[in-house]
């Protein structure tokens, strides 16, 4: 964190000296990212360097282990699909919502800026509890790791709750802040509603547990889940509420919303089954 934290700050300055300073515009920015980017990894292979951790990285290039290879592919090809079809879908999405024209444009883009502001801390604690689970699977503690999705689901919710209370008391100031004109301005309060309202509901339940699943290998559920629901509830109902249905950009949220219900209902039915606990993530032939 601490690390991710100083390359942003060099990332900030040196877009602030690139474009403002040295007039370089949009190449500006993208350099000031990549020197941040390159900084971070140097200092990052320094660091693992360090005796004073438990993995110390003594040599760069080492032997293969193929099946260790096979099992860590096994688990992070499926995500990268899911994150690669949850791309796609916003592209989609987005191209609906440029047809409604500019201001329901820049109210989109605002919106989706507050709406992500509001989860971070809920999902930060998400990726937290895949440390956890998959530390009590890898040492056999199964009911541990049950415990622990249910507990730290609820403390995500009550963070949530908080989360949303706070953005939505400040969505009017950033809204002024932005300098959206008066209908955007409209557009992005009403969104921030119904968000404020829903996100708290269902949210929680469609993505925390996930988390756990895929720390216990149980990937491929997860994947599969998470696109069938992207499509079948968030992309096809945004499309035809904005296209047959001539919706705003409101139809975003509530075709979220619905993908967010129908996700939380299967995902607490898979971990009410166990199913999850029953996935191997490293074969013991690697170990």
């Amino acid at each position: 964190m601490t690390i991710s934290a100083l390359c942003n700050g060099v990332n900030i300055v040196g877009n602030a000296i690139l474009i403002f300073g040295l007039q370089m515009g949009v190449a500006g920015a993208a350099y000031a990212t990549l020197f941040s980017r390159v900084l971070n990894a140097l200092i990052l292979l320094v660091m693992l360097r360090r005796d004073r951790q438990q993995i110390v990285l003594r040599r760069y290039l080492t032997s293969p282990h193929w099946r260790i290879i096979r099992d860590v592919l096994a688990i992070s090809i499926p995500s990268g699909i899911e994150n690669g079809m949850f791309q796609f879908g916003k592209l989609v999405i987005q191209s609906s919502v440029s047809t409604l024209g500019t201001t329901a444009i820049a109210a989109q883009a605002l919106t989706i800026l507050l709406e992500n502001l509001n989860g971070v801390a809920a999902i930060g604690i998400g990726i937290g509890l895949m440390t956890v689970v998959g530390q009590c699977i890898g040492a056999g503690r199964r009911e541990e790791a049950k415990y622990y999705i249910c507990r730290i689901t609820f403390f995500a919710w009550i963070v949530m709750l908080f989360t949303v209370a706070l953005v939505f008391v400040l969505t009017k100031p950033i809204i002024f802040l932005a300098g959206l004109e008066p209908a955007a301005g409209r557009m992005c309060f009403d969104m921030m509603v119904y968000i404020s309202i829903t996100k708290p509901i269902v949210w929680i339940l469609a993505f925390i547990p996930a988390y756990g699943f895929r720390a216990a290998g149980d990937v491929r559920f997860s994947m599969l889940t998470s696109s069938i629901t992207m499509w079948t509830a968030r992309v096809f109902l945004v499309v035809v509420l904005i296209r047959v249905f001539h919706f705003g950009p409101i139809a975003v949220w509530i075709g979220m919303s619905v993908d967010w219900a129908v996700r939380s209902i299967i995902f607490t039915a898979r971990y009410l089954s166990m199913k999850w606990l029953n996935k191997k993530i490293v074969s013991e032939s690697a170990i």
